[in-house]
């Protein structure tokens, strides 16, 4: 059958999430720093605790519920003092590192030339994830996006909310909002749960066999593939870290947030590799694999015809 319908990841597979997040919360944490007169490891451990929580190092939030703020409870200041500058640093450093792959954009218009609709399915929870699309003009290629649940706004003990009013004003404006439809999906349809891509699928009104999938997870994106018997495509190229970074994420990053966002960091196994039907060193290949898929289905037209 030709391929009717692409769903990607989004992290390590239409971009680095290892090579922007590594600086950007380095960045933040050096910011936090000179802002108290801290030592790293205090602040590193302090914030480590509320993302694992979170499971996700982009929990916006994450100063102001830190073991940090109860020794500064006022949070007009701590918010002024400490924040402000943590979220600039985090902000410019992801602006600098925060970029598709070579070959995405190209190939996700290519895609959108043939009429093929491409949907991110991402264990990402809403908030970042929205934003990243949003930030790298990816919206405007996408068809939908489906993440896990968002955050919502920390409140202080007297119900008062504990976020500066700028942002306030940004999420009453839609200024965080992509122009493609997003879809809040059950946390418990996480990858490898077959669950999130059977409902893209029965969304879009394509079949998982019409459908193409293409993750840098062996056992999320191929495991699910495989599992509802769509296409898969290993971005093999988007599990290429280097032991500096490895190493800079083990500290600044806990395990159950890696194992989310870069899966296949924790993946080496030859005999996984060997699962997938198509490995990629480029996200561009996918055009090749759904040419490939549309020519066979001309081949058995043909032969069925004659």
């Amino acid at each position: 059958m030709p391929v009717r319908l692409v769903v990607t990841d989004m992290d390590n597979t239409l971009y680095s999430w290892v090579d922007y997040i590594v600086p950007a919360v380095e960045a933040m944490v050096d910011a936090v720093c000179r802002a108290t007169g801290f030592p790293k490891i205090k602040v590193v451990q302090s914030l480590k605790q509320v993302y694992s929580r979170y499971e996700s190092n982009e929990y916006p939030f994450a100063l102001q519920e830190s073991s940090l703020f109860s020794e500064f409870p006022d949070f007009a200041s701590f918010d002024k003092l400490v924040i402000d500058p943590a979220r600039a640093a985090f902000s410019q450093a992801r602006r600098k590192y925060l970029r598709p792959y070579k070959g995405v954009v190209p190939a996700l218009e290519g895609l959108k030339e043939r009429g093929i609709p491409v949907v991110a399915l991402t264990d990402a929870p809403r908030n970042p994830a929205e934003y990243r699309a949003k930030r790298m003009g990816l919206d405007r290629l996408l068809t939908a996006l489906y993440t896990l649940p968002g955050f919502h706004f920390p409140s202080g003990s007297e119900g008062e909310k504990l976020v500066a009013p700028d942002i306030l004003r940004r999420e009453e404006r839609g200024d965080y909002r992509a122009s493609c439809p997003v879809v809040e999906l059950p946390r418990e349809y996480e990858k490898p749960n077959p669950a999130g891509m059977l409902q893209v699928c029965r969304e879009s009104g394509v079949a998982p066999a019409e459908t193409l999938v293409i993750g840098d997870s062996l056992r999320k994106d191929v495991g699910v593939a495989r599992a509802v018997g769509a296409i898969d495509c290993w971005a093999e190229y988007g599990t290429y870290v280097s032991i500096e970074y490895r190493e800079r994420l083990d500290i600044i990053s806990a395990i159950s947030v890696t194992r989310r966002h870069a899966a296949s960091v924790y993946e080496a196994d030859k005999a996984e590799r060997d699962t997938a039907t198509h490995a990629l060193s480029s996200f561009a290949q996918v055009l090749e694999v759904v040419e490939e898929s549309a020519r066979a289905s001309r081949k058995v037209a043909a032969t069925r015809g004659s």
